[in-house]
């Protein structure tokens, strides 16, 4: 088993104790009275190992603070110790600074936050290091748990739970339940991650659905029997309705009597009607077609006018297009000469141009033959060769001038010639459009004339009476003559449709029939009441079936809790043996019979948050012993309130008493 003790323990500026050194026996105690730092001797290890005070914060107050509660700047915070872990002595210790930065241009520093400093052996590491070697000795988790005797209990029940099933092993359903039939059909019903809570649960709510449904039976049959209809004599209403569907029958035919003698004229009524008709379509075709004729008739044609004055029309349209043609050709021409006026004097500015640079000589001024830098004059020799380069180059320059002017003249002279061929080709066109102007003319003289001659005779044919025109026509149509006397004839010998007075027999018919349907609507509800019974009855069985599955659910249940309670006692018996003097409720019963999950520390029987101080220790360090022994590691125990009890049970570990003593105003250590 490691065994894990504090040797010596080092506190400097750390939660107000400025300097303090204490040196540890298998069992220290330490005095003092309420706030001289008995506690920060706990906090003080605590933060060393882990970086937390001695109840799990990482957020407490290190620093020391002085008369005024700020925080004394610029000083360093540090915890050290030496311990025994497997009789191997180790250093550890662990500084907090201050970083206080001088920026540019700044008389004073500035804080910029914490450092912290580790030390292992006086080898100084990063923190990730350090807290690893911390791990090799003692995990965290276990630390806490063995080195107070209240953290156990202050830990959330779950994970009591969980601790002590580690520590006492799990108990298999598989295992409780072999050889009972009922508990292993019950194990077989866990599958796909189903747990034996979850099963519970699933045969609550289906006990608690099936009693509700089970629960409204009652009330919707009672519902559904105040739906149902009175009872009726069915077989009479029966009889009544045959009755008067034969009485219906009756006077149907009695109807069809009256009406026969009335099918037969109208029989032969609808025959001549029918002829009536064709007769009329075939007279009104005749008068159709006699319309049409003295319309035409009476129309006298102009259709040689129409065309005579369209084609006039097209002429003088032609004629005017041809004369706007003219003008704008002629407009044209105009503007074309003007061109000609302007070309010529470019030509003659040119000659001139060409007259005065070919005029021209080279003239030598005397300073042309002297040094431009130093003003001193050339040389005879140098002169004439000077001379000869300048006159070389103004007859090179010249010629190439007069070929300049040369050519743009050239380009002029094209210019006009140009110009003067679209002149002449315009004036062609100009003469042969005066020359389809005089043809159009003479068109238009000559449709002019035969026009007024076709006027003249138009005016002859006067419209004539279309209505004595379609009379006529009329009279002469001897078809039409004998078609008109031929309807005449039939029409005088259509009878008049005698009246069928069946009115009476009718409104006995309806009657009979509202009777019979009123009696049928009756007769609805032997179905109704026939359905409503058999819903009843289908409650009513399932009333039975729910009762019969509350049963087998129930019993199900039954096990479930049977199963559970021992898994319970095995379980509780199974931590308890491993302490001797607390003891663990793992379930706590309900009102309704059911067992929850729990983790409660007894004391003699007595729940521990409403033990005494001195029980809630031995209870503490009872825990303490068992998790050790499971662990395999002692580690030192902080005992805060030892005070409080005269006699601690039997512990391995080494012992550190926290006694509050009002007399020592300063720690003391024995």
């Amino acid at each position: 088993m490691k065994n894990i003790e504090i040797k010596k323990i080092g506190l400097i500026n750390f939660k107000g104790v400025r300097n303090l050194e204490i040196d540890f026996d298998k069992s220290t105690n330490i005095f003092g009275d309420n706030a001289t730092g008995k506690t920060t001797v706990f906090d003080a290890f605590t933060w060393l190992m882990f970086g937390k005070d001695s109840t799990d914060r990482k957020d407490f107050e290190i620093k020391t603070l002085d008369k005024n509660n700020v925080v004394i700047p610029k000083i360093e915070h540090e915890v050290s110790a030496i311990i025994i872990a497997d009789n191997e002595q180790i250093s550890i210790r662990r500084i907090l600074k201050e970083n206080w930065v001088k920026k540019r241009g700044s008389l004073e520093s500035e804080f910029a936050g914490n450092v912290t400093e580790y030390y292992w052996n006086e080898v100084p590491m990063q923190q990730k290091s350090f807290q690893e070697k911390v791990s090799q000795i003692l995990d965290e988790s276990v630390f806490k748990m063995i080195t107070n005797p209240l953290a156990f209990n202050a830990m959330k029940w779950q994970d009591r739970r969980l601790a002590l099933i580690k520590i006492a092993g799990e108990v298999s359903d598989h295992e409780l339940a072999s050889g009972n039939s009922e508990y292993e059909k019950l194990i077989a019903q866990l599958v796909n991650g189903k747990t034996l809570e979850d099963y519970r649960k699933q045969i609550h709510a289906s006990i608690k659905k099936a009693k509700e449904d089970l629960k409204s039976i009652p009330t919707r049959i009672d519902e559904i029997s105040k739906s149902m209809p009175e009872t009726l004599d069915f077989l009479k209403l029966a009889v009544e309705v045959e009755s008067k569907e034969n009485e219906v029958s009756k006077l149907d035919a009695e109807i069809a009597d009256k009406s026969k003698a009335f099918d037969a004229v109208l029989e032969v009524n609808q025959g001549k009607k029918i002829k009536a008709s064709n007769l009329k379509s075939e007279i009104q075709e005749i008068e159709n077609k006699a319309k049409i004729k003295a319309k035409s008739d009476a129309t006298p044609d102009n259709s040689n006018l129409d065309v005579l004055r369209s084609k006039l029309n097209t002429t003088t349209s032609n004629l005017g297009t041809a004369e706007n043609a003219i003008k704008t050709l002629e407009s044209k021409i105009a503007t074309l000469e003007n061109e000609i006026v302007s070309i010529d004097k470019k030509v003659i500015a040119k000659r001139e141009e060409w007259a005065v640079e070919n005029a021209k000589e080279l003239t030598f001024d005397a300073n042309d033959f002297h040094c431009p830098t130093c003003k001193r004059e050339f040389e005879i020799g140098d002169v004439e060769g000077k001379k000869t380069e300048m006159l070389q180059d103004f007859k090179n320059r010249k010629l190439t001038n007069l070929s300049e002017i040369q050519n743009q003249g050239k380009k002029i002279s094209e210019e006009k010639t140009t110009t003067q061929a679209e002149i002449d080709a315009l004036k062609v066109r100009i003469e042969n459009g005066k020359n389809q102007i005089e043809i159009l003319k003479n068109t238009s003289a000559n449709q002019k004339e035969a026009l007024d001659v076709e006027l003249s005779k138009s005016n002859l044919n006067q419209p004539k009476d279309e209505v004595l025109i379609y009379e006529c026509i009329l009279s002469l149509d001897q078809s039409y003559k004998s078609k008109k006397l031929e309807l005449i004839d039939v029409e005088d010998t259509i009878e008049e449709i005698p009246k069928v007075d069946v009115s009476d027999l009718n409104t006995q018919k309806q009657t009979l029939k509202a009777e019979i349907d009123s009696i049928k609507n009756q007769l609805q509800t032997e179905n109704q009441i026939i359905s409503v019974k058999a819903r009843i009855k289908a409650l009513e069985n399932e009333e039975s079936t729910l009762a019969q599955q509350i049963a087998n659910v129930e019993k199900e249940q039954f096990v479930i809790e049977n199963f559970n309670k021992l898994k319970i006692d095995t379980l509780e018996s199974r931590i308890n043996e491993k302490f001797k003097f607390v003891k663990f409720r793992m379930f706590e019963s309900q009102i309704n019979g059911g067992e929850i999950e729990c983790c409660d520390a007894l004391i003699d029987g007595v729940p521990f948050s409403d033990a005494n101080t001195a029980s809630k220790i031995n209870a503490g360090l009872d825990i303490i012993n068992t998790l050790c022994e499971f662990y395999q590691v002692n580690a030192p125990i902080f005992i805060d309130n030892r005070e409080s009890i005269v006699n601690v049970i039997d512990i391995q570990s080494q012992i550190i008493n926290l006694i509050v003593s009002e007399v020592d105003k300063k720690l003391r250590v024995v």
